[in-house]
């Protein structure tokens, strides 16, 4: 598969089916981020795999928020009516919970900022795509409770967590959402070319 088919293909799945996803998979998806690109090839990402039950029960603990109509209209998947909370956990067998260490990171000479949430995003984009590649559906997911996960999952004190990637086998009933699925503005809209001709 070329690049650009493996962009296409990716989708944001919500809907898993209880199938582990198996060892070799989840070592080429690790793979793929340990050869991403991080600034001055520092390499301060961190990344915790999850898959047992104890952790998993974590995750939906740190991802689980007040009952949001937006989001519910939005995401069927996250609206949980009966305790009346968004649960932004969606059964996901594997989750790569994606830190940086700010004492390995690359820091901007100017002004000092730090290259670590820039590579740590990075390093989940080719993860992503080379979940797609392999037949898995992902979902991103940056909206959870940072200090509840850094003391459920017992961070070190140099962790910054920045995102988590929920990697799995679609179930077979998961049908892709239509309104985030799929449409791209065009480049018109995007992309803006500066020269003198």
């Amino acid at each position: 598969m070329d690049f650009m088919e493996i962009s296409k293909m990716r989708i944001t799945v919500r809907q898993y089916s209880n199938k582990k996803v198996e060892t070799e998979k989840v070592e080429k998806i690790l793979e793929a981020g340990r050869w991403s690109p991080t600034a001055v090839n520092y390499q301060p990402q961190r990344i915790m795999v999850l898959s047992s039950n104890e952790d998993l029960a974590k995750v939906k603990q740190f991802c689980t928020f007040g009952y949001d109509k937006k989001y519910a209209d939005l995401t069927k998947e996250c609206a949980d009516e009966k305790s009346n909370k968004n649960v932004y956990y969606y059964d996901a067998p594997l989750v790569f919970f994606v830190c940086y260490d700010k004492t390995a990171c690359w820091q901007h000479p100017q002004n000092g900022k730090s290259s670590g949430e820039v590579d740590a995003t990075i390093v989940t984009t080719h993860m992503m795509l080379e979940a797609a590649s392999l037949g898995l559906g992902t979902v991103w997911i940056s909206y959870f409770d940072t200090d509840k996960a850094v003391q459920l999952l017992n961070l070190p004190e140099n962790y910054v967590p920045v995102c988590m990637l929920y990697v799995g086998y679609p179930a077979d009933d998961f049908v892709p959402n239509p309104i985030m699925s799929g449409k791209r503005l065009p480049l018109s809209e995007t992309v803006f070319y500066r020269s003198d001709e």
